[in-house]
């Protein structure tokens, strides 16, 4: 799970190097580690903050609350060790931007974070309006991956330009994907809780349509910003080979409409396919340049 935080630094990197020649390696290293302890953060406390509203209690047990008892005196080891990972992930995050002498990188970074925060904790909670997966795009893709960009090229270069813009558009949306997938087994206990998710209002049937929907934009976008000159045509060939994990996830959803249980597994095949897409994205900026 935690190459959602990766993906933005390392698409961007990509980028940075594509355009400017700028790569440095211990730079993009130090950003992926504050990035994994701030997902740390994101992950830890959402638990919290769930088990706290009783939603993960049944259908969630690989909550580390859950597995740590589900009590209060777990909810409160999980938090302390959440805040530790946000205050040590946002601390070498700060340095790292300052160093990089782009304040838009940085106010960019901490509203992506407030974003996390909004997403799930009191008194926001605005996952439980159904408002999660738009808060995931906007942090993970033009907020994120633009502000890692513009901390990993010279500050003279440090322009919003069509490719990251492009960029960070997938990233969002694969990101994005992986959140809407892993509320497909939890309809029922969301809706009991409360928590009004995309998949609560569609159903499972119609979520479905949205999944397809959601992987064949991902596509047609890659090869329109390919043949418009957005992007080298070498990320859309490079992307496509990621398709057949995209399938087996979509095939996957169709044949447990019925069976909760069956669909727990979704979200890690998204998991898998945001991986291998992004991935193909970087090996595509890459091969370009060979090209």
């Amino acid at each position: 799970m935690y190459s959602v935080g990766w993906a933005p630094i390392l698409v961007s990197a990509a980028s940075a190097y594509v355009q400017t020649g700028a790569f440095d390696f211990f730079r993009t290293l130090l950003l992926c580690v504050a990035a994994t302890a701030i997902i740390g953060w994101l992950n830890l406390s959402n638990d919290v903050f769930d088990g706290a509203t009783g939603v993960d209690r049944s259908n969630k047990p690989e909550s580390v609350v859950n597995l740590l008892g589900g009590d209060r005196r777990a909810a409160r080891l999980v938090f302390a060790a959440a805040t530790a990972l946000l205050l040590g992930g946002a601390g070498l995050l700060f340095w790292l931007l300052q160093t990089a002498g782009n304040p838009l990188a940085s106010k960019m970074l901490y509203a992506a974070i407030a974003m996390g925060y909004v997403y799930q904790g009191p008194p926001f909670r605005w996952s439980y309006l159904g408002l999660g997966e738009s808060l995931c795009f906007a942090a993970f893709g033009p907020l994120a991956t633009c502000a890692f960009y513009f901390a990993q090229v010279p500050p003279a270069l440090a322009v919003f330009n069509k490719q990251i813009v492009a960029l960070s558009c997938l990233v969002g949306l694969t990101t994005t994907v992986i959140l809407f997938t892993a509320h497909f087994h939890q309809i029922e206990g969301d809706r009991a809780h409360g928590k009004m998710s995309p998949l609560v209002r569609l159903g499972a049937k119609r979520g479905t349509e949205v999944l397809k929907f959601s992987v064949g934009l991902a596509y047609i976008s890659t090869l329109v910003l390919s043949l418009t000159g957005a992007l080298p045509f070498s990320c859309f060939t490079s992307v496509i080979v990621a398709y057949g994990m995209a399938g087996e996830m979509v095939k996957l959803a169709e044949a447990n409409l019925l069976n909760p249980d069956g669909l727990k597994r979704l979200k890690f095949l998204a998991t898998r396919w945001h991986i291998a897409f992004n991935a193909m994205l970087v090996l595509g900026m890459y091969l370009s340049t060979l090209m």
